[in-house]
């Protein structure tokens, strides 16, 4: 390390304060600086969390701030960790601090609506940073998936250039630099204020690492006494909640609203994500006390997992449940393919088990469900073809984002995961998903004829 490390700010991005340092310390180019802070240079930092920093680097770090504190203050680990379990929140906690390990690898990271592509500001924030602080910077809250206004100022939040996502070239761009100096939009729609302000309060209270009551148990407590659960509790109308939240949701103009399957999966507790389980507590208004720390006795939520049970292993009416399922499984399977269950877009193969997982039903399920099971026929393909398509997508991918710059194969293995030696299977594949053009310009990086110096790929 041989820069200035300014302070951290409150509620500042981690990928912020490296951006500050960048601009602090005078480095002329991206590339000095971030192999001052990098592990190596293939080691890019990130935008949500800390990423792998060098020994020296990271040695100034801890000097400064205990690891923990950054990673609970100053990353987006509240609102990818806050509703899983505890263990696992107490690994990721330790991992993203210590191991560097990729955040991917923790938690479930979804791909970005359009409207969350961008990082955000407020510009009455910039205004008041300016003139606390003499520059402004990236705060954390306005990150917040979903999030379309500022709280404090009741305004709405302006999109940035800069991508939110770790992109493939890696560029520290500090806010005081690309920040305006525009006029701040108001928010007049009181119910997106209040979720806004729901949601943050949720992403601000210090995380609590001894309840580990399932959210799926807080949220079916809150479904008591709604039209959404019958006197006895043991029948939920899960397909009424979905429609209701994506009419209430569509109406004050949020960005990314639940879908059936995914308020489904919610809970029966198959998934944890932090936007869909505060779209369903808040709709059927579930304090954020109550959500953060509930106050339920070892017998209720027993009685939870006994009626749960008793309810999955054996649907009613196995034909009106395999109607009800029909959009579920429909909507699963085209996420699976399209590449929509990950953060880096990726398609993916729709295997019978990424259904049951996605879909949130019990194994063997399928068996029983004749409409559902055509669904899994239509998207059936081989590994063959999936290697091909995850080959095309990763060539379009890297080709729009390198701005010119020829492709590698080292970069598209990488990124689809796709290895050498199956090039005989897949190259008479590829005209199927690409033009004539990209499909011989990845016959040419993939043959290993034309790869003098290629490694073995096992």
């Amino acid at each position: 390390m041989t820069g200035f490390m300014p302070v951290i700010y409150p509620d500042e991005l981690v990928y912020s304060w490296f951006c500050r340092y960048y601009v602090h310390s005078g480095y002329p180019t991206n590339r000095m600086v971030l192999e001052d802070i990098l592990y190596n240079r293939h080691n890019n930092p990130s935008k949500e969390f800390i990423g792998h920093l060098n020994p020296k680097m990271e040695q100034a770090i801890k000097n400064m701030y205990p690891i923990d504190e950054l990673v609970l203050e100053h990353t987006m680990f509240p609102q990818y960790a806050r509703f899983i379990e505890c263990p696992k929140k107490k690994d990721a906690l330790y991992r993203l601090g210590n191991d560097f390990c990729d955040a991917h690898l923790l938690f479930t990271i979804l791909p970005r609506s359009e409207e969350d592509k961008y990082l955000k500001y407020c510009p009455v924030c910039a205004s008041e940073d300016r003139e606390q602080y003499g520059e402004t910077y990236w705060h954390r809250k306005h990150q917040i998936r979903n999030m379309n206004v500022c709280t404090k100022h009741k305004c709405r939040l302006v999109k940035s250039t800069i991508p939110a996502k770790s992109e493939q070239s890696f560029t520290l761009d500090p806010a005081e630099i690309v920040v305006q100096d525009v006029m701040a939009g108001p928010a007049v729609n009181s119910l997106e204020m209040e979720f806004a302000s729901y949601m943050e309060q949720i992403f601000e209270t210090p995380m609590d690492f001894g309840n580990d009551t399932a959210t799926s148990t807080i949220l079916f407590y809150g479904m008591e006494g709604t039209k959404y659960m019958s006197l006895t509790g043991k029948t939920r109308n899960t397909k009424m909640l979905a429609e209701d939240i994506q009419k209430y949701y569509k109406k004050i103009g949020l960005n990314d609203v639940a879908s059936m399957y995914q308020i489904q999966r919610t809970l029966l507790g198959n998934r944890s994500d932090f936007s869909i389980v505060c779209q369903i507590a808040f709709c059927l208004g579930i304090s954020v006390d109550s959500l953060l720390h509930p106050s339920l006795s070892e017998r209720q939520i027993l009685s939870i997992q006994e009626t749960r049970c008793s309810k999955e292993e054996t649907p009613e009416d196995w034909n009106q449940y395999d109607e009800e399922m029909v959009p579920v499984l429909e909507k699963a399977a085209s996420d699976i393919y399209h590449g929509n269950i990950n953060d880096m877009g990726r398609p993916e193969r729709v295997s019978e088990r990424l259904l049951y997982k996605y879909a949130g039903l019990a194994n063997h399920r399928l068996e029983n469900m004749p409409k559902c099971r055509e669904i899994l026929s239509r998207y059936k393909e081989s590994y063959a073809q999936n290697w091909a398509r995850r080959l095309v997508w990763a060539y379009q991918k890297l080709k729009n984002e390198n701005g010119g710059r020829p492709v590698f194969w080292c970069d598209m293995r990488k990124l689809s995961g796709v290895k050498k030696k199956n090039a005989d299977v897949i190259i008479p594949l590829l005209d199927q998903y690409a033009d004539k053009t990209d499909a011989d310009a990845i016959r040419s990086l993939i043959e290993p004829e034309n790869d003098i110096n290629m490694e073995e790929d096992n």
